[in-house]
Order: structure tokens, then sequence, then C-alpha cells
């Protein structure tokens, strides 16, 4: 068996489910020093005592002056979902398949990856400045291991993620934040109603409608940004009282142009018009990690022709660009650090399901391009 597919396949082997990296961390950490790198461990906050939670770094150096290119992706995965007719622990192959589970989101990447970073450490006059490969964890939770190699002050000139994603490359993505807006009532006896007191479900319900009905920003690629009232909660079905308080949870897209303060500003504009602006209180929702935003790179980027390029001399086809609607680590790199992004990465199906698997000829494929692209960057 090849060595890419063999660490593809005791990745996939090894149960790092969002919670509980380390063991996928050691190993590759133990790979790393294989080739001869130093792994470097990072530990966000709530991780400092337990230590189960680590991201994984190392930086490879030419000892030439140049740029850095960041490969970069995440060792966690979701939980093991009901239905698998596979051990999901057990890479299995099926025709051209392998199911397991991260064999798609997203183990193959991180295969590409150490396979790219072993090459050149075998070839280190193909290229100059530093290669940097970071294996971080919390992915699928709040990203608290990427945040967390943001404050300890990592950086580079490109990065590559590398996602599940084959069939074109990502060089833009919509951002997100989670809103939380109390509407207030009066209370009163339920039977002296509506004479007396005032019902706040009544009020947050028009508020719902209104708050889903409210503009969004365009982008010519990335369209524009949605509004979702995902959650409401008020009032109490055992006592006879009208309510005085509902909770409305609202989960908001966006594109360039938007930030939690127009949101809030569209909220509370929503409310005056209402009349009620005096009962709505509106916050950004809490939560340990930083909100995600929008950004897009231009599509004759000179990382995003280089890729594709490299994707065409590899595979004889054609890598177009796409713009993604959903939020991940690579928002982090191109807003927080200001890195210019992209995402590919070896993919498959049942992404977050039962019956996950990926592809072996798109594993190492990835390599291939990873290190073309690398040579091209770093030339």
């Amino acid at each position: 068996m090849e060595k890419i597919i063999k660490r593809w396949y005791d990745m996939i082997s090894i149960n790092s489910v969002n919670g509980h990296e380390v063991d996928i961390a050691d190993y590759i950490s133990e790979e790393l020093r294989k080739m001869g790198l130093e792994p470097h461990y990072s530990y966000f906050p709530e991780d400092k005592d337990a230590k189960v939670r680590p991201s994984i770094w190392t930086i490879l150096d030419s000892n030439k002056p140049g740029k850095t290119v960041m490969l970069i992706g995440h060792i966690d995965t979701v939980a093991i979902a009901k239905g698998w007719e596979t051990d999901p622990l057990t890479p299995t192959e099926i025709g051209d398949k392998v199911h397991g589970l991260g064999a798609m989101d997203m183990k193959g990447g991180l295969a590409a990856i150490l396979d790219t970073m072993e090459y050149y450490t075998q070839h280190k006059d193909e290229f100059n400045g530093r290669i940097m490969a970071c294996f971080v964890a919390d992915e699928e939770g709040l990203s608290k291991g990427t945040y967390q190699l943001v404050e300890e002050g990592i950086t580079a000139d490109y990065a590559i993620m590398a996602e599940c994603r084959y069939d074109n490359v990502a060089i833009g993505f919509r951002g997100r934040y989670s809103f939380e807006v109390n509407v207030k009532g009066k209370a009163a006896h339920a039977s002296h109603y509506p004479g007396v007191g005032e019902n706040a479900l009544i009020a947050a319900g028009k508020l719902v409608g209104k708050i889903e009905a409210l503009p969004t920003l365009a982008h010519p690629r990335l369209k524009h940004g949605t509004w979702c009232v995902r959650y409401i909660e008020g009032g109490n079905a055992g006592t006879l009282v009208v309510p005085e308080n509902c909770y409305i949870f609202v989960d908001r897209y966006v594109v360039p142009g938007e930030d939690e303060n127009t949101c809030i500003e569209q909220i509370l504009g929503a409310a005056k018009e209402l009349g009620i602006e005096d009962k709505v209180d509106v916050r950004l929702k809490p939560r340990v990690s930083p909100y995600m935003q929008s950004f897009a790179l231009e599509e004759d980027d000179y990382l995003v022709t280089t890729i594709q390029a490299k994707f065409k001399e590899v595979t004889g086809e054609n890598l177009p660009v796409a713009y993604d609607p959903s939020v991940c680590d690579s928002n982090i790199l191109a807003v927080s650090l200001g890195i210019p992004t992209i995402t590919f990465g070896p993919s498959g199906g049942g992404m977050h399901a039962a019956n996950e698997y990926g592809y072996a000829y798109q594993v190492k494929n990835c390599a291939k391009i990873y290190k073309l692209t690398v040579a091209e960057l770093l030339k």
C-alpha cells in the first residue's frame, strides 16, 4: 500500500470525534518527526489543563529567502451517526470508494498535506521560503484550534485549506452571526387580558415576520445574505399569566459589507416600524470564539490561477471557482489573518452522515497538485 493511502487509512482508524483530538494529533506529530520536522502543540484556553484537544503545526524552512505557504486542515470529525453499514473506524473498500468516519471530511486532505511535507523535506532545493503545515482541532465545533493559532501569531503569504471539495476551488465564503432578541411585555392575570397586560408573544410574532423579510446586501458571486429565525420561546403553559418575555434566536449569513452592527440596526429598525422599539433588546449571542466574517478573492488572484493550472496539469480537466454559502476555518485565515486563502481537497460523499466515503485517487491527486502549487508559489 502506498504510504499516502496508509496514512489516510491509519487516521480513519483513529477516533478523533470533536472533543478528543489528542490521539490523531499524536499520530501526526510522530509522522512529522519521522520526516525530521518538529511538531508544535497548541492548546486553546479551555484545554490548557486537560490537554486532550491539541492542534499541531510545523514549519519546513528552505533556508532561502522567500514567502510562506500554509497547508491546513482539521483533525476532528463529527460524532458517529446512526446507520453505518460498516465499522466507521475501519477503512472499508467498496468498489472505488473507501468508507469510514472522516474518509471525506477530512482525513484524505490531512494525508495529502503530510505527503507534500514529506516530499519537500527530501527536496528542499526545489523551493524558496517556508512551508507551514497546520492540523487544527475543533473545526466541527467553534474553530477554537484555528483561533488559537491566530492568537499565537501564526501567518503566511498564501493558504490552502485542504477541505473536501475536489470539483471546484472555493475562493469566497459568506460570514455568519447569531443574535439574541428579547421582547418585553407586561404580565397580568390571563382572565383580564387583553384589557390588562401586554402579550410579549404577540409582539415577538410580528417581529419575527419582519426579521425574516429584512433586506440583505447582494454580492456578484456570493449572491446575498439570509435571515433565519431558528428558535423562539416565551410564556408558561402551566400558569394563567400573560407572557411578559419572549426570546428569539436569529441566525444571519452575511456577504461583504454586512457585519454584526448593520444586522443589529436592521432588527431594531424592524422593531421601530412596529412601534415596539422600547420593548426590544438585541445583542450578538456570546460565544467563546469570534464570529466569522465574509470574504472573496478575485478570480484572477495568483493563488487561484496557480492551483487551477496545476489541477489541469494533473487531471487534464478544468477547475472552476466556487463561492460557499456557509463558513469554515478559511474565513478565519482570510479575514483575521489577511491571508489569501483557497479551499480545495479530496472529497467523496456522505459528509456528516452514516457511510461516509472518499476516493483514493483524489487523495493522491491532491498531493500532486499541492506539491506543484507550492513549487510555483515558492519558486
